[in-house]
């Protein structure tokens, strides 16, 4: 009877544990939200946008426009570059002295809304083409595209040969590289997303090593950012990270390359790339597929940055913007 009575105590026991302990972690997820939530809501206010928002069919896309010129710098970010305007700076900062530069920021990027609509490659190039009609852009356009926005940036060429006159690439990726390229599992990339919604991630934030490994994705990225914009950049970090457009753009991946691979070559468009000597290195396939992004033009020109890791722009910009700048010179006196 004895040993009956106690087994009842310790059941009831350990469910008094579980139950507290399965209040700790309800209240503690439930202040991380409020936290995530409210701390957005400040970062707002803290933050407005550089640019102007164009209004696309309800949903508001952040364009930022700078200096003047016959030729129009297209700035096309990569992928989970959470405020292109930040990540940009060592280039666009120098190249509107000489050119008018546009920086746009993809739905789910920068200052720009979330989108529910799937992002196919047409989708997102035709949502460009709109907001630099809608905020009274007309070209010819010279694109600068990082890593995947090679894909937007071809397509765009491909869908509009009467705007583009050109486009440079940043260790951007042969679309045929891209065709069976193997993408982070949704789930990881939801996990991710948790992380920063329960709040979890701003709270590690204010740990400095925490805060230097989420604003530095490599060694020698941000050097030419001022401090202020680096905190701009992980507000927008902590906004941005990994969202359901992110995420959804990344997942579209395969299908996105195929389209621009069918669309065929670029004929003679000037096409001038850099490719990082980092990855060279470490991703298979990589450096022969650079190779073969001379079959996308027969204008081209290849320029191999051993030293530099994936975000050449920010290792090698005085070259990069020496190369742009011919370039648009040479553009704008044909």
């Amino acid at each position: 009877m004895i040993l009956e009575q106690k087994k009842k105590w310790m059941e009831r026991r350990w469910f008094q544990v579980v139950l507290s302990m399965m209040l700790v972690v309800v209240v503690l997820g439930s202040a991380g939200f409020i936290y995530q939530y409210q701390s957005l809501k400040a970062d707002a206010i803290q933050y407005p946008p550089v640019g102007e928002m164009v209004e696309l069919d309800g949903q508001q896309m952040h364009m930022y426009k700078q200096g003047e010129g016959d030729i129009t710098i297209v700035l096309a970010s990569g992928h989970g570059t959470e405020n292109p305007y930040v990540d940009f700076y060592p280039l666009h900062e120098n190249l509107s002295k000489q050119a008018r530069v546009v920086i746009y920021d993809r739905f789910g990027y920068g200052w720009s809304d979330q989108t529910s609509v799937p992002r196919d490659i047409d989708t997102i190039t035709q949502e460009l083409s709109n907001s630099l009609r809608e905020s009274g852009e007309k070209g010819p356009y010279l694109f600068v595209a990082h890593s995947i926005a090679s894909l937007e940036a071809i397509r765009f060429a491909q869908t509009h040969p009467d705007e583009v006159v050109g486009i440079v690439l940043l260790d951007a990726g042969n679309p045929t590289f891209y065709e069976t390229y193997n993408t982070p599992s949704k789930t990881m990339q939801k996990f991710m997303q948790t992380l920063k919604t329960s709040g979890a991630l701003r709270v590690l934030s204010h740990v400095q090593s925490v805060a230097e490994t989420l604003l530095v994705p490599e060694e020698g990225y941000g050097q030419d950012i001022p401090e202020p914009l680096k905190e701009m950049q992980l507000a927008m970090l902590l906004k941005n990270f990994s969202n359901d457009t992110v995420i959804d753009e990344m997942m579209h991946l395969q299908s996105n390359a195929k389209k621009v691979v069918d669309g065929g070559h670029l004929g003679d468009l000037p096409l001038i790339w850099f490719t990082a000597g980092s990855n060279q290195q470490v991703i298979e396939g990589w450096a022969e597929s650079q190779e073969e992004l001379a079959e996308w033009s027969t204008n081209h020109k290849q320029i191999i940055l051993d030293n530099a890791g994936h975000y050449v722009h920010h290792h090698e910009p005085e070259l990069i913007i020496e190369e742009i700048s011919s370039l648009a010179e040479l553009l704008s006196q044909n």
